[in-house]
């Protein structure tokens, strides 16, 4: 009984012993868990933290290259901003100086016939026998009955709008349709003023009504006409070629001429614009417009401002 007894009590404690030791490795085990989950914890917090710190570093060198890129940008946009500014200061200057040069040049526009006509004879030349009637009183439009006078002042008043404009020094030799000149007084006005230019404005006429179209005509190298032979034609061919560019009309050519008084009278260089022929229908009524007479304005004033550049 005694044997019995003892064994019973070391079977309970070695029970015992062992569920200490589960109890034991169960609580070491928990702990152990709980601070590999505390170092998991704290290792996610110290990346979480890395990762904050990483972002924060790379948005910050992402705005400063942000910030970098957009003054670079605000100084190439200064720079277009100055290039253009100074462009168009050198325009503007460019204007001032060419207006300044153009100040100094003389512009005389003749606008042609008038309404009135005079029978009385002139020398169609300084040298010559040959004489012509002072105001023969020009065409009129076959259809709009418009005299070429009208015409002509009207394409006159605004050519010289145009080239005050640009700086001229633009006198006429008439600005009333009732003023009658003759040729050699027209010749004239342009020496009297040391024209640089002097341009005579037409229209012209034909019997046969189907022809149409521009033409420029110029002096012929005479005595009379030899000093400003050359000029007249340079001039006339630059001023041709830019009316019949800006306007469109039938091209009929610059054509030299030995029998115009007004030509050989003068002492500058001159020209004459025969505009389009009032004897056809389609130009006597173009002729007859406000806006056809505005584009042959600019045609024209264009073209003495390319000729006397």
């Amino acid at each position: 009984e005694v044997c019995s007894s003892d064994l019973m009590t070391k079977t309970k404690k070695i029970l015992l012993a062992f569920m200490c030791f589960i109890i034991i490795g169960g609580v070491l085990y928990k702990i152990n868990d709980v601070r590999q989950k505390n170092e998991k914890s704290v290792q996610a917090i110290i990346t979480n933290n890395q990762n904050i710190k990483l972002k924060k570093i790379v948005n910050e060198k992402l705005l400063a290259k942000a910030k970098a890129k957009k003054v670079e940008q605000a100084k190439e946009a200064q720079k277009v901003k100055s290039a253009k500014e100074a462009k168009a200061l050198l325009e503007i200057n460019k204007k001032k100086e060419a207006l300044k040069k153009n100040l100094a040049k003389v512009v005389v526009i003749d606008p042609g016939h008038a309404s009135i006509t005079s029978k009385v004879l002139e020398r169609e030349a300084p040298d010559s026998i040959k004489t012509k009637i002072k105001e023969p009183g020009g065409a009129q439009g076959i259809n709009t009955r418009t005299p070429e006078y009208v015409v002509n002042m009207a394409v006159a008043v605004r050519l010289k709008a145009l080239l005050v404009k640009k700086g001229y020094n633009v006198k006429m030799t008439k600005t009333q349709n009732s003023q009658m000149l003759g040729n050699i007084a027209r010749a004239e006005v342009g020496n009297n003023a040391k024209a640089n230019l002097v341009i005579r404005i037409h229209a012209d006429s034909n019997d046969d009504s189907s022809v149409n179209g521009a033409s420029m005509l110029v002096p012929t190298d005479t005595k009379n006409t030899d000093p400003i032979y050359k000029l007249s034609k340079q001039y006339g061919q630059v001023v041709f070629r830019s009316l019949i560019k800006d306007v469109g009309m039938n091209d009929r050519g610059v054509v030299e001429r030995d029998d115009m008084t007004g030509f050989n009278w003068s002492k500058v260089p001159v020209i004459l614009v025969e505009m389009g022929f009032l004897s056809n229908r389609s130009e006597d009524q173009m002729l007859s417009t406000g806006a056809y007479q505005d584009k042959l304005a600019k045609g024209l004033a264009d073209g003495i401002e390319a000729a006397l550049k």
